[in-house]
Order: C-alpha cells, then sequence, then structure tokens
C-alpha cells in the first residue's frame, strides 16, 4: 500500500517538472525561425534589451526593429536551450546557443508573471566566445 501511494505520488510530481512552457517555447520558435513580430508580441511593455554589444530598454515596437535587423543580418539557423532556472523573485530564465548562418550567441531571457501568463522581461543576444 505504502509502496503504491509512493509510486502515485512520485509520477504526479514528476510530470510537474517535465512539462512544457508554452510562453518559453514560443520564444525558442520565434527565435528559431527569425519571426520578430511573434517574438515581440510575448514581451512585456517596455523590455531590456541587449543585441551584441547594444543594450538598452524599448518599447515593444523598437525592440521588433532591433530584432528584424538582427535576424536579417543573421539569419537563425537553430537555438538549444542548454541551462533553465527560477529566480529568487520568481522569474524564470533561459540561457542557450543561437547558431545562425553567421556563428553563434549565447541567447538569454527572462519570463517575468504578469496577470495571467508569463512575458519577456529581458532578452540578450550576445557574441558567444566558443564555436560550438
Amino acid at each position: 500500500m505504502n509502496r503504491s501511494l509512493l509510486l502515485v505520488l512520485a509520477l504526479v510530481f514528476s510530470t510537474g517538472l517535465f512539462a512544457q512552457d508554452p510562453v518559453k517555447d514560443q520564444v525558442v520558435e520565434a527565435i528559431k525561425t527569425g519571426n520578430s513580430h511573434d517574438l515581440a508580441a510575448l514581451f512585456i511593455a517596455n523590455i531590456d534589451l541587449t543585441v551584441k554589444e547594444t543594450a538598452d530598454v524599448y518599447s515593444k515596437a523598437q525592440a521588433e526593429q532591433i530584432l528584424r535587423k538582427f535576424f536579417n543580418d543573421h539569419p537563425p539557423v537553430d537555438l538549444v536551450i542548454e541551462h533553465s532556472g527560477v529566480s529568487k523573485s520568481g522569474d524564470k530564465y533561459f540561457i542557450g546557443i543561437l547558431r545562425t548562418r553567421t556563428g553563434y550567441f549565447r541567447t538569454t531571457f527572462f519570463l517575468k508573471k504578469t496577470e495571467a501568463t508569463f512575458q519577456v522581461k529581458q532578452l540578450r543576444i550576445e557574441n558567444s566566445k566558443n564555436d560550438f
């Protein structure tokens, strides 16, 4: 009896650990396909954006234009998330490597819990020191 209960509890809790995060998946897909419009739709009103050496806080519309130029200059091939976690404030973060036709970029994004969902509050696409 105790063994069965333990097995059921383990299954219930483990499924939560491996559940898909739809907003994260949407962000990854938008970056992989270079879709700046879909990506910007997931941003908070003013996003902290770093693209290569340029960093500032931008409106969604400004961020979309900056990302459109980046994706045109560096067409994405793939994005692999290598690490994820939750900050002390409850924000989710994801770190990965973006492979483009022109090179590799370390990509980090933070999702902030808003009223009903998570939104991207920070996105960093930085030159990678390694060619993986």
